[in-house]
């Protein structure tokens, strides 16, 4: 959470109530909300290393976490014996958060958030969840794109980000647009939506929003380099390249021989009208060249040769194929 809106919201607690303050102070910090929530959710003691192998962080920072929320009676720490023999081992568990001295309860999320929080808590740890993840949701933003509809008339990038705002309304109505001074371009209300996840796995919930607009500004048309900066989503035109071309069809030909992976691009080309693109994800670098005699002799053309990922993280060489016109 940006240090103002950690700010306003200890300004917002009245000045009395000393125990409301502590535990909005200490779950402002979105590790340290994921990490009670661990606790909470599960309910049994873990130990600072156990934290830190389900969080992604060292042990130590766990360690220093879990004292603040003791600290702010959100935890309680005690021993646990060790089988082995040992030092026991610090443990911590939640305890219930109390109630304000205004008399109200604290915020439950529903049943849907809690599930979701559940279920991110379950694939933090695991390698390269993040950078899968904005692989699936660039796919996911390019296929509200084409659910939409659209693809920019003109392949300028300002034109395909406003085709790719459109449709992005149509999964975050709150999207909107603002220009910004450096050269890119704003999206607020996509992020922000994202808001459940990033409770418990901010970066997560950067990779995904980063992927859904990557992904439909593709699928208009134009290349874009985007980040998330605070809860803003900046795109700006690809530096050097528009777009590759949006493909009509697909084979995935890394488990077969050149020969079988031609002969199978041959039939699904076969069936795309003149000028559209199929799409070849091969496993070999010399692959490239066995397709490029084919579409000689038939007349495509090769329009792109690239190292890409698939959504589930493999490697691929990826071969953009434009089927000849009048064939």
């Amino acid at each position: 959470m940006p240090a103002r809106a950690t700010s306003a919201l200890a300004a917002a607690v009245p000045d009395g109530d000393a125990d409301e303050r502590a535990v909005r102070s200490a779950l402002a910090v979105p590790t340290r909300a994921a990490i009670y929530r661990v606790l909470r959710t599960e309910g049994r003691p873990h130990s600072a290393r156990e934290i830190g192998e389900r969080i992604g962080i060292h042990a130590n920072v766990a360690r220093a976490h879990l004292d603040v929320l003791v600290d702010a009676s959100l935890a309680t720490a005690g021993s646990r014996h060790n089988p082995t023999g040992g030092r026991p081992a610090k443990v911590y568990v939640a305890r219930e958060q109390l109630v304000p001295s205004s008399g109200r309860a604290p915020t439950v999320p529903s049943g849907a958030v809690l599930g979701l929080q559940t279920a991110l808590q379950l694939i933090a740890g695991l390698r390269e969840h993040v950078a899968r993840a904005e692989l699936l949701a660039e796919d996911q933003g390019r296929r509200i794109v084409a659910a939409a509809g659209g693809r920019a008339t003109s392949r300028s990038f300002e034109a395909a980000l406003l085709v790719a705002l459109g449709a992005l309304r149509s999964a975050f109505p709150g999207a909107h647009l603002r220009s910004d001074g450096d050269g890119s371009s704003g999206i607020d209300g996509i992020r922000s939506e994202l808001g459940a996840v990033g409770d418990v796995d901010a970066p997560l919930a950067d990779a995904l929003a980063v992927g859904f607009v990557r992904g439909a500004i593709a699928a208009a048309g134009a290349g874009a380099d985007v980040e998330v900066t605070d809860i803003t989503v900046r795109a700006r035109a690809a530096q050097g390249d528009g777009a590759l071309p949006l493909p009509a069809a697909s084979v995935d030909a890394r488990g077969v021989g050149f020969d079988r992976g031609v002969v199978r691009a041959m039939q699904t080309i076969g069936r795309l009208r003149p000028g559209a693109h199929l799409e070849v994800l091969t496993a070999t670098d010399g692959a490239p060249a066995a397709y490029a005699r084919w579409a000689d002799r038939a007349g495509h053309r090769i329009t792109a040769v690239d190292r890409v990922r698939d959504h589930e993280g493999r490697p691929a060489v990826r071969i953009l194929i434009r089927r000849a016109a009048g064939r």
